[in-house]
């Protein structure tokens, strides 16, 4: 958007404060000096007033370039204004998508980084002069960027540990922001593109990738090659599959794109039964004995298709029994390249991370693996004794370790250890908050000891002060209600924990949003904390925050404790919504049609069960809007929903 269609749409109707933007207007004067910065996207913010009737005061919007750019206006705009000439509780503007002038606002900068203030009467003239000694103070002084270029190999294990931790919108950012330094070829970019769609259980716009036909014959990575193999199957094979095994068989050559290609021998250890089933197939389809034999053993392999896995010799194709001839030493000599380039268990990973090995594991590696909760004891040994390791060496490892996680089988020991190891190391990133606190849950699913849970909440507990602010409310109320929701092994232990969290943010209440107060107050309720979470009432003409809207909506996740304290927040925050909630591991009917009657869904990938996810995609209603929280606890699921409800009640009003 141009400047000069910004300030069109800003001063149309209702704002009647410059009509028609004419230079021989009274308010042309007092206006034109804080036009200026609108072309520079400077340092300067562009502040520019609205009034709707002439009987009331006007409002000054402050309007920032980005949320950096808010944060360090906020101060400013403290000691211009506040309190004196008005109120100022240092929170940025809910603008409302309906009404023009604010969504000609929302148009030129986003959401999040606009403030309105609300003069009273007597102190117009006054505040204009403040607000006109600022904007002269930060004239011509051009925009700060406090981020510098990050490495791209450090770019890349952070999007592991977002998709790893179920953070559907830091992976989204980590991706445009790989996009935009480079570094890493466009097929590269195609091969995390799909993996965050498969994460999301978006089959449709996996197949859909415009470069899915070159991706193919490119020798993509395991997690990929799976990955399109599995929608392949989920939306085309399987369907026909019902039909009988012949109908199925037909089915793999009438696509358009020969997704076939990527079936081979190391199929056939998948853990994806949507993948081992369309591998038998195509197994079949070949009359490939390496490939039958592989997938035979596969016990995840659908029945139907199983039952036909051992066809004789003299059924298969010509050429085939002779190219296996040749075919074991080939294997094994693969075998001892793959040995020399990789881990092969959760200990040796420990070993290599513990000698700080940045590329002792890849995405989908640990698939194969023996499961860490069967080693969990020496695993978490193995932790304990590394010395000085670099956040480049382990975070590859806590990626898998969170994919892998089994929800029956928790690797407890092994999940306190890895946290020691952030605590310690002081690794407080937004993206780091996120893999500690799905560690945390793993540490508590594991019913540990009151020695354990003393020692670990306690060292949270103590480097609390480092990492606990609002900045980080969503993360920090993540990690509280996993606490309060899990075992009270030690209610002292618990409840000081929780109280050294929700302190900071109930000191700044007045800067969390109404869910994340809202929130706050069930957890400390929960355990006994009497905080006091009301604010002072909004001002007269803000903007309703659509709490009467009645949406019907899903929840799931495999996490029971975030799917009950969610639902009290919804019904609390949106007392007309109708909830439903689901855990299920794989599609049934009640699902299926809670999918097909939600409005809005929430689904937390941290805890979901895969064959559930795509079940949901596959069988939403047209008009159901798919929301994915940043993570896996109920404030990540309410927050990620407040937005969807927002825009669901404009869209309905």
């Amino acid at each position: 958007m141009t400047p000069d269609e910004f300030l069109d749409r800003f001063f149309a109707a209702p704002n009647g404060v410059w009509p028609g933007l004419d230079p021989q207007h009274p308010a042309s004067g007092a206006i034109l000096p804080f036009l200026h910065a609108l072309p520079v996207r400077g340092e300067c913010p562009v502040i520019l007033p609205r009034r709707d009737l002439k009987v009331q005061p006007f409002v000054l919007y402050v309007i920032c370039w980005d949320t950096a750019h808010a944060g360090r206006i906020r101060s400013l705009l403290e000691a211009a204004v506040a309190h004196q000439y008005c109120a100022f509780d240092g929170r940025v503007a809910k603008l409302n998508r309906n009404d023009p002038i604010d969504a000609a606002v929302i148009d030129l900068v986003g959401e999040g980084s606009t403030f309105v203030l609300r003069p009273q009467q007597h102190t117009q003239g006054q505040i204009v002069r403040a607000m006109a000694r600022l904007v002269r103070s930060l004239s011509d002084m051009p925009l700060r960027n406090p981020q510098l270029p990050r490495p791209v190999g450090r770019m890349l294990r952070e999007f592991d540990l977002a998709l790893a931790a179920g953070e559907a919108t830091t992976s989204a950012s980590l991706l445009k922001e790989i996009e935009g330094v480079g570094g890493i070829s466009h097929q590269n970019v195609a091969f995390l593109r799909i993996r965050r769609l498969s994460q999301l259980g978006l089959d449709s716009e996996v197949l859909a990738h415009p470069s899915m036909a070159t991706l193919i014959v490119a020798e993509p990575p395991r997690l990929v090659r799976e990955a399109v193999l599995g929608a392949w199957a989920r939306i085309h094979v399987l369907p026909a599959l019902e039909l009988g095994v012949d109908q199925a068989l037909s089915e793999l050559s009438d696509s358009a794109v020969d997704y076939a290609l990527l079936v081979d021998e190391r199929i056939g250890s998948t853990t994806d039964p949507d993948v081992a089933t369309l591998g038998a197939l195509v197994a079949l389809a070949r009359q490939d004995a390496a490939l039958l034999q592989g997938l035979a053993a596969n016990s995840l392999v659908d029945h139907r298709v199983a039952t036909r896995l051992s066809p004789s010799e003299s059924d298969l194709s010509p050429g085939v029994a002779e190219a296996e001839a040749n075919e074991p030493a080939d294997t094994e000599l693969a075998t001892q390249v793959i040995d020399q380039s990789i881990c092969a268990s959760w200990i040796d990973w420990a070993e290599r991370a513990g000698a700080d090995e940045a590329t002792a594991v890849g995405p989908g590696d640990a698939d194969d693996w023996e499961p860490a909760w069967t080693v969990d004891a020496s695993l978490a040994a193995a932790i304990d004794g590394f010395g000085d390791v670099s956040h480049e060496s382990l975070i590859p490892g806590i990626s898998r370790f969170l994919e892998t996680d089994d929800p029956e089988h928790p690797a407890g020991a092994s999940a306190a250890a890895l946290i020691t190891r952030y605590l310690f190391a002081e690794w407080f990133s937004p993206a780091d908050l996120g893999a500690l606190g799905s560690l945390l849950q793993i540490f508590l699913r594991s019913a540990p000891s009151v020695s354990a849970y003393q020692a670990l909440l306690g060292d949270i507990q103590s480097y609390a002060s480092r990492w606990v602010s609002v900045a980080s409310a969503v993360r920090v109320l993540d990690i509280a209600d996993a606490v309060s929701c899990g075992p009270a092994i030690d209610a002292e232990t618990r409840v000081s924990l929780i109280s050294t969290l929700l302190s900071p943010l109930h000191e700044q209440r007045h800067r969390l949003s109404q869910t994340d107060r809202l929130l706050a107050e069930f957890i400390a309720t929960d355990v006994g904390l009497q905080f006091d979470w009301t604010t002072r009432e909004p001002d007269e003409g803000a903007v309703d925050d659509a709490s009467s809207v009645d949406p019907s909506i899903l929840l799931y996740s495999l996490d029971v404790g975030s799917l009950h304290r969610a639902t009290s927040a919804i019904n609390s925050r949106w007392p007309d919504a109708r909830v439903q909630v689901s855990a299920a591991k794989v599609g049934d009917p009640a699902l299926k049609q809670h999918a097909r009657n939600a409005d809005i869904v929430v689904l937390a990938t941290r805890r979901a069960a895969h064959a559930a996810t795509n079940f949901i995609q596959a069988n939403k209603g047209e008009q159901t809007e798919v929301v994915y929280p940043d993570g896996s606890g109920s404030a990540s699921m309410v927050r990620a929903l407040e937005t969807a409800v927002t825009e669901w009640g404009a869209v309905r009003a």
